[in-house]
């Protein structure tokens, strides 16, 4: 059954629920009504992400200077209610009460950003229409999944080059926690080829746990060994035996070491060397820092089988195999990264773009987050 949008009203009767003595601001592009029995917020149509506006169905923004008679309005307790609309062309689409959840001042009494949640999640009718999906535009290609198994630094360097758009200024900066001086030694082939990436694309260091910029000399159960990346404030870590020697010099084997602040921390081995590792550990920080995600409830595994035929595996071991085992797919302009077993499974995704993830609707998954 075809769902409808709620009546639009005008402006002024908008504006009207807020009572008497009606005081209008102007907070960005939105509209603020004050009067003495709510307040009343009309935010413009579009899709404007971090920025005034509905964000998602529960969420929407305002960014904007909002003095001492404004701010009071904004507060987590004690306000009057808050009524949100949306203007479009022909009137004001309701879109129910609000209550404020954050808020940031650039100084006592004058906000500057104001997060409302919605008391009742906004239909999808609802969402299309006043934050309308754009179509995707240009996005990168997979290609380079084929030279994963034959040549994985080449295969990195094509998915950062095409995921990250270039910046004005990519230029290192010293790490605050890397060593004082470079290691004793030539770094493997793989790490001097993300350093030189990382120049290219300084994105990829500013993941939330990114590959250090210089690495760290450390010593554990097998031996000497230099860190490269940390997790979760130095939590975990991952390293390489140091020097590297024998066959594997070129490309080495990484460690995995849990509490390595513990004079009894394990060490484990990687089932990935260093170059599919840091393909790995990349696609990872990709997903989490993509624009827009989406992530799913456990489902049984077979559902799954709605999204293979739009989505490559990338020909790599599962990721954290002891915590979520990470499985990851690729489709342009979109990384999946899929957790397990032989009954349930739990997929997330991160996209370039919102318009990339709404198809999945159609899927009939349940959702924990969708910014599509």
């Amino acid at each position: 059954m075809m769902q409808t949008l709620p009546p639009l009203i005008a402006d002024a009767a908008a504006l009207s629920v807020a009572g008497a003595g009606l005081v209008r601001y102007e907070v960005g592009p939105a509209l603020v009504g004050a009067g003495a029995d709510a307040t009343v917020v009309i935010v413009a149509p579009g899709d404007h992400p971090r920025v005034s506006g509905v964000q998602d169905s529960t969420k929407v923004l305002l960014r904007g200077e909002m003095g001492p008679a404004l701010a009071p309005r904004f507060a987590f307790e004690g306000a009057p209610p808050l009524h949100v609309f949306a203007g479009l062309d022909q009137g004001c689409l309701p879109l129910g009460t609000a209550r404020c959840r954050g808020s940031s001042a650039s100084a006592p009494d004058h906000l500057q950003h104001a997060e409302l949640e919605l008391d009742q999640p906004l239909s999808r009718p609802v969402l299309d229409a006043v934050r309308p999906v754009p179509a995707p535009g240009p996005v990168p290609g997979v290609e380079w999944v084929d030279l994963v198994p034959v040549d994985p630094i080449r295969a990195l360097e094509s998915f950062v080059l095409g995921w990250f758009p270039a910046e004005e200024t990519a230029t290192a900066t010293a790490d605050s926690k890397g060593t004082a001086g470079e290691p004793d030694g030539r770094l493997p082939e793989a790490l001097t080829a993300f350093h030189h990436l990382a120049r290219l694309r300084p994105a990829i260091h500013r993941f939330h746990d990114p590959v250090l910029r210089r690495p760290e000399h450390a010593t554990g159960p097998l031996g000497d060994r230099l860190v490269f990346a940390e997790w979760a404030g130095a939590s975990m870590d991952w390293s390489i035996p140091w020097p590297p020697q024998g066959p594997d010099a070129e490309d080495p084997p990484v460690w995995h070491t849990e509490d390595p602040r513990n004079e009894d921390a394990e060490t484990i081995p990687e089932k990935e060397p260093l170059s599919r590792f840091l393909l790995q550990f990349t696609l990872h920080g990709a997903l989490l820092a993509a624009p827009y995600h989406a992530a799913t409830y456990v489902m049984p595994t077979a559902r799954l089988g709605v999204l293979w035929d739009a989505l490559r595996p990338v020909p790599l071991s599962p990721f954290l195999p002891t915590y979520q085992a990470v499985e990851f797919y690729v489709a342009p302009g979109l990384l999946v990264a899929v957790s397990r077993d032989e009954h349930e499974a739990t997929v997330s995704f991160g996209a370039l773009h919102r318009g990339i993830l709404t198809p999945l609707l159609e899927h009939g998954f349940r959702w924990i987050r969708f910014d599509g």
